[in-house]
């Protein structure tokens, strides 16, 4: 009664602990008549003939016995019966055998005795040897069954009532990670997920089983495998393809109505870790993504294994990255530098968490220390604690204010934060011999048409100065939009596509270059490995792949969210904000870039000659102006500082920017030579009137101005000659557009034209010059001393001029006019013939049967690019080139430029074209031209722009310009 007792208190257990309604009660009266079975099998298994049964009869009915109570006392002593079968797997498996194992001994050894006591009244064994361990084979095998075979029984029937629950699934992608999925979907039930097929472009898997699933396809076949075997759910199972085969993927899918899903990307993967990849919701990043960047994993690592690496801007987007890719090369520390406390210690936090699961793997490993450290890079002597406490060896410079609208109306902070942020970090790199430094660097800072991309610029400048001066290699990496960073297109998008849209747009054809955050990080990694094979100051720009229309991007966000634009959502254009572009540019000029060892990376070659040369005493002054709040200073200074730098919505007043100019000068003490430095590059000759550079005209008011001054006929053209560099006879006038405002004067075309362009005013303002110019010509024709054969060229400087409205208004003025086609010149600029193909194409086409003359514009800065002409299928739709006038700006000081210049015309006369160089400013420039070309050319040198009747005077008079001696 004890042992009965014992035994229902032990095997005793909750009601939730059932199996097809049976449980441990159950399994202990079944066990036991397994118990009492089991003797008897294996008595007949070991016996010949039935018959011998007879003579074992009395032994077989103790063992019987002996053997029951000792295999229930047993498995009860070893807790057999406070299992949960549910989930029974080798492990249990492995306790029945061992619990069988031990009843099977005991059985031996009481046996034994038993036989030694009974010995002396018999000559025969009560039972057979070999009976304890057949019942102990029978009894694992009965035990063990029953368990198994129930649990079995029970997964099948939630299978089978599962069945019908679960969604069919087509995996598109039969490698590793395909596989790996569909077992995932096979072995976990609850992800209501039952895979059907493969689908796999390498034609050798087609037809294979893999796992009993078949390969029934490829990724072409998509829509047909969907209907014949009534898929509901694909899943893309591909963590390194292209992005555009995911959209193709995506937009096949989307089209039929069936949803999509995917495993996350090779870079989220190896960020898991150890962990197993769960299916998502396809993201932007996706369609986005390309192939695996290939990097110089053992390089990155010397350069940062053991090392001591500060990183600037460590809790941002890109800064955070940096510390994950940095940390697993193990530097001996990292110091997470930032002004934001909360994402400094989220970084910190997140690396920590590692740290600690690396150091329960082993406790001996050496690991990464990590230091936050709270700091703003405008305070000095703050930045100087962390050098001299720490003493880095590499430093990667992320920090940085870069919100467009924003800085464009704070011109101080993004001053002193881009640029004396960064002076002061330098300054201290070199004092404590930081071996490397790289900073992260933006497309913006290429002709940049804000505070933000200047100040960039100004800062990028900074790095190469501080590279000739140290003589070490400290680096900038140039790069586009990454997608997913704080303050992007993307989570605004998904905010307003979350709130039921709009979704705002500034403008239907701005275009960014996007890279996904690691991508970038990858390769400033791997730019920063080529920079310390170099002791010069460097620039490398990163291959962004294509532009990307912002709208494009919005309309796939919608797509991926489950809506429709226009239907669900809307997108809304507002108008481009202060200082944004409608397209990023890639070359400052004068820059030329060669390829790298890296085939996704470019290097500027020439870019540490691209300096001021009293670059520092320019900065102390913009500093100085930045603490002072003085904005106008800002912008005058930015103006004659950056190449290319022309601000669209801050107004320079040159009077007020020089007087505050000399104050800083006389308070500094700096020398009085700089103010030379900071004078317009080409001074307007006296004859010329000036610009009036003192209009506060804000975007609105100009706009409204534009409007007015069409209605008013404010706005007139002025012709400048287009001249044969041998006889200086006139070829034909480039028609450019003033405006004559009534109290503020002359108004620069570089001040209205970019609001025109955002405005859409430009196309009213192109169609009046097509009139003028047509209405010129005719008055010109009617004229008996004029020669019939001088044209007119126009402009094109925006996509938005590539309509056919144009051309067809065009034909109409030339019919309206009677002006023979040829002599209107359509000059469309290199780069917008190099983003926009498909609008030129149809653009070319009407243009070449109407009859019009094409001429390439601003030729040059594409070719700088690769270094030579590249080749582009359109550029045979034109006989005639104009040479970029900022080439011709160099070649006095640069004599890469010069080289640059001298092949760019070359393989164009060798391919027969006819070549205009522009930016003729003096006799120098003119030598130098005349030595490679003899076509045509243009600049102040030769005649400034004329207004009409001054250009009426000279073609009627002699058909040369005035000043023809300088030829000679």
């Amino acid at each position: 009664m004890r042992l009965k007792k014992l035994s229902w208190e032990r095997i005793t257990i909750g009601k939730n602990k059932k199996l097809l309604n049976l449980n441990n009660r159950h399994f202990f009266i079944l066990d036991g008549f397994v118990f009492c079975l089991t003797p008897v099998l294996a008595m007949i298994l070991r016996l010949d003939h039935i018959e011998a049964l007879q003579e074992y009869y009395k032994g077989l009915f103790i063992a019987t016995i002996i053997f029951s109570i000792v295999k229930l006392f047993t498995f009860i002593i070893g807790g057999f019966y406070k299992r949960y079968w549910k989930y029974a797997s080798i492990d249990e498996l492995i306790e029945i055998a061992a619990l069988t194992t031990t009843a099977v001994v005991i059985e031996i050894i009481l046996l034994s005795i038993l036989q030694y006591i009974i010995g002396t009244e018999t000559e025969h064994y009560l039972v057979p040897r070999s009976l304890p361990l057949l019942d102990g084979i029978l009894s694992f095998i009965l035990i063990g069954g029953v368990r198994f075979s129930v649990r079995a029984t029970e997964r099948k029937n939630q299978q089978r009532k599962n069945f019908y629950k679960r969604d069919r699934v087509l995996i598109v992608g039969a490698g590793d990670a395909g596989v790996s999925i569909m077992q995932e979907m096979r072995r976990n039930l609850k992800l209501g997920l039952n895979p059907v097929a493969f689908v796999d472009d390498d034609p050798k898997k087609l037809g294979l089983n893999i796992q009993g699933l078949p390969v029934v396809g490829n990724r072409y076949r998509i829509p047909e495998i969907i209907s014949a075997h009534n898929i509901r759910q694909v899943v893309i199972a591909m963590p390194t393809t292209a992005g555009k085969t995911i959209r193709e993927i995506v937009d096949v899918c989307q089209a039929i109505g069936v949803p999509v899903n995917t495993l996350p990307s090779a870079n989220e993967i190896l960020d898991q870790g150890n962990r197993i990849p769960t299916l998502r919701e396809v993201k932007i990043e996706d369609l986005l993504r390309r192939e695996p960047i290939q990097t110089d994993a053992q390089g990155v690592a010397q350069l940062l294994t053991g090392k001591v690496v500060l990183i600037t801007g460590a809790g941002g987007s890109i800064g955070s990255e940096l510390c994950r890719q940095i940390f697993r090369c193990r530097p001996a520390k990292m110091i997470l530098l930032g002004h934001g406390e909360n994402s400094v210690f989220n970084i910190q936090e997140e690396l920590q968490q590692v740290l600690h699961i690396l150091q329960q793997e082993d406790s001996d490993r050496q690991l990464t220390q990590l230091v936050p450290y709270i700091a703003d890079l405008r305070i000095k002597p703050r930045l100087e604690d962390a050098f001299s406490v720490y003493q880095p060896d590499v430093v990667f410079h992320a920090a940085a204010h870069k919100h467009v609208p924003l800085m464009e109306l704070n011109p101080p902070e993004a001053i002193t934060n881009n640029v004396l942020g960064t002076k002061n970090l330098l300054d201290l790199a070199i004092s404590y011999d930081v071996g490397n430094f790289v900073m992260i660097s933006t497309d913006k800072a290429v002709k940049p048409t804000n505070v933000m991309g200047a100040s960039k610029r100004t800062a990028e400048m900074l790095v190469l100065k501080a590279a000739r001066t140290s003589g070490k290699p400290y680096t900038v990496v140039r790069f586009g939009n990454v997608l997913g960073s704080r303050g992007s297109v993307v989570p605004t998008f998904k905010q307003q596509i979350a709130k039921g849209g709009p979704v705002t747009i500034t403008h239907p054809d701005i275009t960014r270059y996007f890279m996904t955050i690691p991508e970038a990080v990858q390769l400033v990694l791997q730019a920063a490995v080529l920079s310390s094979q170099n002791s010069q100051g460097q620039i490398f720009m990163l291959n962004m792949g294509q532009p990307i229309k912002i709208v494009d991007l919005a309309r796939d966000l919608i797509s991926l969210s489950g809506y429709e634009v226009g239907k669900d959502i809307d997108i809304v254009f507002t108008g481009l904000r202060p200082g944004e572009k409608l397209y990023e540019e890639l070359l400052v000029e004068g820059e030329e870039y060669e390829s790298t060892a890296h085939e996704k990376i470019l290097v500027v070659k020439n870019a540490s000659r691209i300096i001021p040369p009293n670059l520092n005493t320019t900065i102390n002054i913009l500093c100085q102006a930045a603490k002072r709040n003085d904005i106008n200073l800002i912008i005058f200074l930015l103006d004659r500082l950056v190449v290319g730098y022309t601000s669209k919505y801050q107004q320079i007043n040159i009077e007020q920017a020089q007087d505050s100019l000399e104050q800083i000068i006389s308070q500094t003490h700096e020398l009085n030579s700089v103010t030379l430095s900071l004078q317009p590059e080409f001074i307007p000759r006296s004859s010329l009137p000036s610009f009036n550079y003192v209009t506060r005209l804000t975007p609105i008011e100009l706009r409204r101005g534009i409007k007015q001054a069409l209605e008013n006929e404010e706005f007139s053209l002025y012709y400048q000659p287009v001249m044969s560099l041998t006889t200086g006879v006139i070829r034909e006038f480039e028609a450019l557009l003033r405006w004559h405002h009534p109290h503020l004067g002359l108004i620069s075309p570089q001040k209205f034209m970019p609001v025109a362009e955002e405005s859409g005013l430009i196309i009213p303002l192109q169609r009046w010059i097509i009139e003028a110019v047509c209405s010129q010509l005719k008055r010109w024709q009617q004229d008996p001393n004029f020669d019939n054969k001088i044209g007119v060229s126009i402009n094109v400087p925006s996509l938005q001029l590539l309509q056919t409205s144009l051309v067809k208004y065009l034909r109409l003025n030339l019919d309206k006019y009677q002006i023979s086609p040829h002599l209107i010149t359509w000059e469309i600029s290199e780069y917008l013939i190099a983003e926009n193909p498909q609008p030129a194409i149809a653009i070319l086409s009407q243009l070449k049967q109407l009859g019009i003359r094409l001429q390439l514009d601003n030729f040059g800065r594409v070719a700088s690019i690769y270094g030579h002409v590249k080749p582009n299928s359109l550029y045979q739709e034109f006989k005639q080139v104009k040479i970029d006038r900022y080439l011709v700006g160099l070649i006095e000081r640069d004599r890469q430029a010069w080289d640059m210049l001298r092949k760019i015309v070359l393989e164009l006369k060798k391919q027969s074209f006819s070549v205009t160089i522009t930016g003729i400013e003096n006799l120098s420039q003119l030598n130098k031209v005349k030595e490679i070309a003899e076509d045509y050319g243009q600049g102040n040198l030769l005649s400034q722009p004329l207004s009409s009747a001054e250009a009426t005077n000279l073609i009627t008079s002699n058909h040369t310009v005035f000043n023809k001696s300088n030829l000679n």
